[in-house]
């Protein structure tokens, strides 16, 4: 008898222990979040003419298991005119052979305090190509001819026991000088179970349980 109320007790944990973390959903909190560049961007010789403006505020969230968060992450603007090298770009000498094309880095960084105190980033792969940026061909329907790219890798963070989530930001494709305010996604792809202290006060309460119906039942037995 006590074998079986054990194994109850057991089966009964496990069972808990899923429904619950399913069923709970996670807490999210972010301090802070921006961008961090390579010394390729700015308006001086050499330098790729790109502007980053950081617009992450502090915000509390909650997640079911598969959901998401969407939250404006900043602003990028693309001011260049001619990528250089390139002969027809003009401004000749010094723009002529300067190279605007490397040290592009974008890094993205999120401060997470909830469900775990840790900075999150997020590195893209970045490009320009050399050339203006009025392409005249831009005129044409449907053409579109990308002059500077960010794409981000998205990361999946691991927290608690079990428990994960994406974070992802929207990649950004320019063909014209402009702004693109990228979006940030964060998703609850896996929730944590619980821990163990709670799983085994559960199961030391249904253990407890089976034994004064046990004792009940003798008593009852030789009345």
């Amino acid at each position: 008898m006590f074998r079986t109320i054990l194994g109850a007790a057991v089966g009964a944990m496990a069972l808990i222990g899923v429904s619950a973390a399913q069923a709970q959903p996670v807490n999210f909190s972010i301090l802070s979040g921006g961008f961090t560049v390579g010394s390729g961007y700015g308006t001086g010789s050499g330098q790729l003419d790109v502007t980053f403006t950081d617009l992450v505020t502090p915000q509390s969230f909650s997640l079911n298991l598969g959901e998401t968060e969407s939250f404006l992450f900043g602003r990028v603007t693309f001011n260049e005119t001619c990528i250089n090298p390139a002969l027809f770009c003009g401004g000749f000498p010094e723009n002529l052979f300067t190279n605007e094309t490397d040290n592009l880095d974008v890094v993205a960084s999120f401060a997470f305090t909830s469900p775990l105190a840790e900075t999150v980033q997020l590195v893209a792969s970045t490009g320009a190509f050399s050339g203006p940026v009025d392409d005249l061909l831009e005129n044409i329907p449907g053409v579109r001819i990308t002059d500077f790219f960010i794409d981000f890798a998205p990361v999946t963070v691991n927290f608690g026991v079990g428990g994960t989530f994406l974070v992802d930001i929207s990649d950004m494709y320019f063909a014209e000088n402009g702004s693109i305010s990228p979006g940030a996604n964060v998703t609850l792809t896996a929730v944590p179970v619980p821990e163990p202290a709670s799983l085994a006060l559960f199961g030391a309460g249904l253990l407890g349980l089976g034994m004064v119906r046990r004792r009940a039942a003798r008593r009852n037995g030789l009345a």
